[in-house]
Formats: C-alpha cells, structure tokens, sequence
C-alpha cells in the first residue's frame, strides 16, 4: 500500500512539474551572449570603414563606445584561444565558445586572460582604451562574432530574446557552457 501512494505522489509531481509555468530564468540563462561592454554602438555591422591606404572596406563587427579604463566581460562562455596584437584593432582577446562560435574582441588597452583560460558569460577578460584603430577617433570596443569563419551581425544575435523562440527549439543550458539541439 505505501508503494502505491508514493507511485501518486511522483505522478503528481511530475504533472505539477510539466503544467506549472516555469520560473523566468536570469538573463545569463535565458540568454547565451550579452553585451561585452555598456555603450552606444557607433559603427554597424557592414557599414563602410576607412581602411589601410584610404580604401573603404565592410565592418566585420560593431564598434561600442566606451571610456579608457573599462572593464571588457566575456560576451559568453568559452575558452580563450587567442591573445596578442591584431594588425588592424591592437591588443586582442578571442574566444572560442564551441567548434563552430568565436568571438572577438578589440582596441583593449589590457588583457586578464591568456590562451586555453576556460571563461564564463561576464568575466573580465580586459580593460578598454587603445586608441590604435584607424576607424575611429573614439575610444571603443571592437566586438565581432564568427560562425564557421563567417561574420555575423552581432547586434542579431545579442538581441534574441529566447523566451520567445519556438516550442520546437530545445536550449539546453549547462554550468559555464550551453548547446542547442
């Protein structure tokens, strides 16, 4: 007899569980990227640029404003699988957030990681104000996403809101790490 009642309580449980609303998750859940700094974008995604010798080219990223001094977060997790000096944006942080996801990031004036750095969404990976980029006048962040070594616009990206997403979608979230299947 108490088998039985156990039995009708976790079916219980388990129609609660799968009726009930789910609790709203915090943006890190409920979103996988997020802004790596607080700013007004300055350049679009694919708006001309000046580049090297005065010849416009396409902006592979989007250029965020910000003061000298502030603190660059990881935009999602990832390991860390370059550091050093871009020829067009100075010191340089990229991360590799799954075989096929990379984000980079620009104009740093400081780096806090180094290669093979396992980072969560929100960790300072450096410190914003090189002015070497010949783009602009503005100290800024340079921020880009690549998907199997194509730019997207990250602005798309950085504003779904995934609460909204079909019911055929499935995002799976793990600690430091997240997969869609």
């Amino acid at each position: 007899m108490p088998v039985r009642h156990i039995n009708i309580f976790l079916c219980f449980c388990l129609l609660v569980f799968f009726l009930l609303p789910r609790p709203l998750l915090s943006r890190e859940q409920s979103h996988p990227f997020i802004y790596p700094i607080e700013g007004e974008v300055i350049t679009g995604f694919r708006e001309e640029c000046p580049g090297p010798k005065g010849i416009a080219r396409r902006h592979t990223g989007i250029d965020i404003q910000g003061d000298p001094g502030t603190k660059v977060a990881a935009a999602a997790n990832g390991t860390v699988s370059y550091t050093g000096i871009s020829p067009t944006g100075g010191l340089t942080v990229v991360i590799k957030h799954n075989q096929r996801i990379r984000t980079t990031y620009l104009n740093l004036a400081g780096i806090y990681v180094s290669r093979g750095d396992k980072v969560g969404q929100g960790d300072h990976i450096g410190i914003l104000g090189a002015n070497d980029d010949i783009s602009s006048d503005i100290c800024h962040l340079h921020f880009a996403v690549i998907y199997e070594n194509s730019y997207l616009d990250p602005v798309q990206l950085l504003e779904i809101d995934y609460s909204s997403i079909s019911r055929f979608l499935k995002l799976l979230y793990f600690k430091r790490d997240f997969g869609i299947y």
